[in-house]
């Protein structure tokens, strides 16, 4: 939900907010994962006051990054609608909202499929780190397993084929929803040039 909006940004913001979403897009995009968790757990978890449940800090951690990667994802896809499609919104009296909403962003998002159906796959595997601040997710569970069977290898493998159904039927879904909504055509000229 983030990312759409950190991409207009990007694209069409201000220099001031160029620059804050350049920061941002610095510090969640230039970290490790997992130096995130450990940064919203236990840094600004430990401040006085201050109480961040091990979820909140995996969905803020996992979260914002996710919301950089994809800030960049739409900010290209943005870039890649032709521009006279926004002249000619223009020309029939469409202000910059409309057009956004209404021509850019559905061809946009069109273009952003196949880097979205990535971002899916990086950040359910992702996920897995989130047991290092006591998230109950697959990994602890196989972690759990795995001690209490004395079985780490069954134990590991189902997990590892939970993780494969996950992003396989997650991009799969994506994948078909890319061609649901491919346009015949559209995109070759660019590939002849």
């Amino acid at each position: 939900m983030l990312g759409v909006p950190v991409g207009i940004g990007h694209r069409y913001g201000n220099r001031v907010l160029r620059t804050f979403l350049w920061v941002f897009d610095r510090l969640f995009r230039g970290f490790p994962v997992i130096v995130l968790l450990f940064l919203f757990y236990f840094g600004l978890g430990g401040l006085p006051g201050i109480r961040i449940p091990p979820f909140t800090a995996a969905v803020l951690a996992l979260g914002l990054r996710s919301a950089a990667y994809q800030g960049q994802v739409f900010r290209g896809a943005l870039g890649m609608v032709e521009h006279g499609q926004e002249e000619a919104a223009r020309a029939l009296g469409m202000h910059r909202g409309q057009t956004l909403l209404w021509i850019l962003l559905p061809q946009a998002f069109r273009f952003s499929l196949p880097a979205l159906a990535n971002e899916y796959a990086v950040v359910l595997k992702d996920s897995a780190l989130a047991f290092v601040v006591g998230v109950v997710e697959l990994m602890s569970a196989g972690r759990f397993m795995a001690t209490r069977n004395r079985d780490p290898l069954t134990a590991y493998l189902a997990v590892a084929l939970l993780y494969w159904i996950l992003t396989s039927g997650g991009v799969a879904v994506l994948r078909l929803l890319e061609h649901r909504t491919r346009i015949p055509g559209l995109g070759l000229e660019r590939l002849r040039r």
